[in-house]
């Protein structure tokens, strides 16, 4: 509405500046005359060849391999690139900002000036309240030609990208007996003296037994094949399946947060860790070994690429198909708003 005022207006004044020379036949109105006529002729072409060569950035204020924090504020920084001597001094700006993560979104208008030979920068702060992947696009610019009749409208899909991890929160653990129970594979088989299992029970010899596994001192003691049941202390190992579950974004929450704490923890007491997720894409676990904080940091922003699920027990719900020979695990889910850490036994 603006635009149409001002460009009545200016219809007005070149319509008395007619009607002047035509009466006066001054050299004065005359020139004047021009000039109203190139004007809006030059503001058109400027601001075409100015929408022609504009381009735009996006990044955020995070370098490589650092990530934003839940609930702390962090930068998108939009760079706007004019390599013409021509300027603006109103270009509306259409942003959608979103979590992919989460399926979140929405959408902001900037309106900023473009400068000649320089563009223009304009950080935008935010501050997260659930953690996920946080992308915001520069969908669309309108360039507004200098003597501000119109809008010249250019698409873009200028898209900048980052990962916000879930806020830290104290996670106190009274009773480790489970969590120091057992040890990695890896770190098991690299003890020295380590057969890399452990004696569970003497039982008699069954058809399809093993010949190493036969215990023959004390078979020939009590003159009878006794065989020994070996479980692997691997089995033992520390595993936490959260629930990817997007049924409520508040209960997710609390899932990404209890689990980024209590990892978190468990690495600093010197525990090694593996996070197993299922994948909805994929249909299968992504499972990650987790021996300190910066690889916990890169398994989360892996896992903000997936897609979330609607099923509470999603997770759950494969591992005795697809890991059977995994005996317990810790798994995180959610009810009635609450995070909730169950010991479960696979099977």
């Amino acid at each position: 509405m603006e635009n149409i005022f001002r460009a009545v207006g200016y219809a007005i004044l070149l319509a008395i500046n007619i009607i002047g020379y035509w009466f006066l036949h001054s050299h004065f109105h005359f020139i004047v005359l021009v000039i109203m006529v190139l004007a809006p002729v030059f503001s058109a072409l400027t601001a075409l060849h100015l929408r022609s060569k504009i381009t735009a950035q996006v990044s955020s204020d995070c370098l490589k391999g650092e990530y934003g924090v839940q609930n702390q504020e962090s930068f998108f920084t939009i760079k706007l690139n004019n390599p013409t001597w021509w300027t603006s001094l109103d270009v509306k700006l259409l942003v959608e900002m979103g979590n992919e993560f989460f399926g979140t979104s929405g959408s902001l208008t900037f309106s900023v000036p473009v400068y000649s030979k320089k563009g223009y920068e304009l950080k935008v702060p935010l501050v997260a309240d659930l953690p996920g992947r946080l992308t915001l696009t520069v969908k669309r610019v309108k360039i507004k030609d200098l003597m501000g009749f119109f809008f010249l409208k250019k698409n873009m899909d200028s898209k900048g990208e980052l990962i916000v991890l879930p806020e830290l929160i104290k996670q106190e653990i009274s009773d480790k007996t489970y969590f120091e129970s057992g040890m990695l594979e890896s770190e098991e088989s690299s003890k020295k003296g380590n057969d890399f299992s452990d004696v569970q029970e003497i039982r008699e010899y069954i058809p399809g037994d093993k010949l190493m596994s036969i215990h023959w001192k004390l078979s020939a003691k009590r003159d009878i094949l006794m065989v020994k049941d070996r479980v692997s202390m691997s089995d033992k190992q520390l595993v936490v399946v959260p629930e990817l579950c997007n049924a409520s974004h508040y209960e997710l929450n609390t899932i990404l947060v209890t689990t980024y704490s209590l990892i978190h923890t468990l690495v600093k007491d010197k525990l090694n860790v593996r996070l197993m997720y299922w994948s909805k894409n994929r249909f299968e676990y992504e499972d990650v070994r987790i021996d300190y904080v910066e690889a916990l940091d890169a398994a989360f922003a892996k896992m903000f690429y997936e897609e979330c699920y609607k099923n509470m027990d999603e997770a759950s719900s494969h591992m005795a198909l697809v890991h059977p020979e995994m005996k317990s695990y810790l798994h995180v889910s959610a009810s009635g708003g609450s995070a909730m850490v169950i010991v479960r036994e696979n099977g």
